[in-house]
């Protein structure tokens, strides 16, 4: 294919799609304790054009943007950074090149990722994006087998990719991380690996180097029994192994990590009991705590503990937790309802002496339908309590959203 050729930049523009979302968020973080209780706006979204194929060739670039519109406090302590990056964010958050045939997939540039340990981390108006390429394959029905290599990132309060993981941000440039640490001397990361599913059988494997820090193994499968009434039981089990790679800034690293998880299904509807245990690995980071650069501090990896304020990881410990999860669909599936509830048991909390914290959290939108379709509106609530200095911490976070 001559892709200079006129009949090619026909094919590219004729094809063309534009989509995106636009979104409209308020946070509000209410501490018993301190820090002082903070709150902030923000409006933007998304504008996503993916030109048309050409011999299975094309190209993409998403625009996203996130405003304070002048009316959150100017005393950065009184506002929620993590939602505009204390004022405003205009990036170019996805510009790629790729081609898409015959079973495969070969991406090349700033793009959404979306894997177990390295996703979109999208709980705001701007996702997560990653510099690099990403190459998946097909080889037979309900196999994916994928790799990667990034080298640069853009955190979702960034205007703009750098040398950087949530452990070593710098400034205002990954609000929301936990920094403290110097760019790697070899930056990013690289994985592969597989997911299959078929039937009630969900599997995936993966294997994650993140470069200077630690090289991780990820397992985790489940299985949806049929069952009778509509009502569908489910298992299911995962496993993390994680040691240091080269330079091993974050120091020693051991970690492993057991899950299981029981539930049942019923039609859209779910309820499920998680467990997760992290032994004690003296010595090593975190005491026996998994290093994850691109969720900690997000609360958004694939744990089943994991909730909307805190998880395993981001408690930077050892230790174990439970929790119980249900989602419920009412008024025709117009309205979902999540309500979750974890307890998180450790031998340290960052220092402290804490031994155990709570979280409680409900989430409800509402799915307008007929001319207003994509258009939702939606209210997420935690609270996190027993927490050493803070004691307790309720996040509420409104979002209106339009989806074209």
């Amino acid at each position: 294919m001559n892709i200079g050729s006129a009949d090619a930049a026909t094919g590219f523009l004729s094809g063309m799609k534009v989509t995106g979302d636009l979104r409209a968020y308020d946070f509000a973080r209410l501490y018993s304790g301190a820090p002082s209780s903070q709150h902030a706006f923000a409006a933007g979204g998304a504008i996503n054009m993916m030109s048309g194929a050409v011999d299975g060739f094309s190209a993409a670039a998403s625009f996203y943007a996130a405003h304070s519109l002048g009316l959150n406090n100017r005393n950065t302590a009184l506002d929620d950074g993590t939602l505009a990056g204390y004022g405003r964010i205009d990036t170019f958050g996805q510009a790629f090149l790729q081609y898409h045939a015959h079973g495969v997939l070969l991406r090349a540039g700033d793009q959404l990722l979306n894997t177990p340990w390295m996703n979109p981390s999208d709980a705001r108006v701007v996702p997560a994006t990653y510099q690099g390429l990403f190459a998946a394959i097909q080889p037979v029905s309900g196999l994916t087998v994928s790799a990667l290599r990034i080298t640069r990132y853009k955190s979702r309060t960034s205007d703009g990719f750098s040398n950087t993981d949530l452990y070593n941000a710098v400034g205002s440039v990954n609000v929301g991380g936990t920094g403290g640490l110097p760019g790697g001397t070899e930056p990013g990361a690289a994985a592969v690996g597989a997911n299959y599913h078929v039937a009630g059988l969900k599997t995936a494997a993966w294997g994650y180097q993140f470069f200077n820090l630690a090289k991780m193994a990820y397992v985790e499968g489940s299985y949806t029994f049929g069952g009778a009434h509509g009502i569908a039981p489910l298992v299911g089990a995962q496993y993390v192994r994680e040691t240091g790679s080269g330079a091993q800034e974050l120091g020693h690293v051991d970690a492993t990590v057991y899950g299981a998880i029981v539930g049942v299904k019923h039609g859209p509807d779910l309820l499920t009991v998680g467990y997760n245990d992290l032994p004690a690995h003296p010595g090593a980071f975190g005491n026996g705590d998994v290093v994850s650069p691109y969720t900690t501090g997000y609360a958004t990896d694939p744990l089943y503990t994991t909730s909307m304020i805190q998880g395993m990881v981001d408690r930077k410990t050892s230790g174990h937790a439970v929790k119980v999860a249900a989602t419920a669909f009412f008024l025709q599936r117009q309205l979902r309802v999540i309500a979750g509830y974890a307890r998180y048991f450790n031998t340290v909390y960052a220092g402290y002496g804490a031994p155990h914290t709570d979280e409680t959290d409900l989430d409800v939108t509402y799915f307008l339908k007929g001319a207003l379709t994509g258009l939702s509106l939606r209210d997420r609530v935690g609270v996190a309590y027993h927490l050493p200095v803070i004691q307790r911490f309720i996040y509420n976070r409104i979002m209106v959203e339009y989806d074209f």
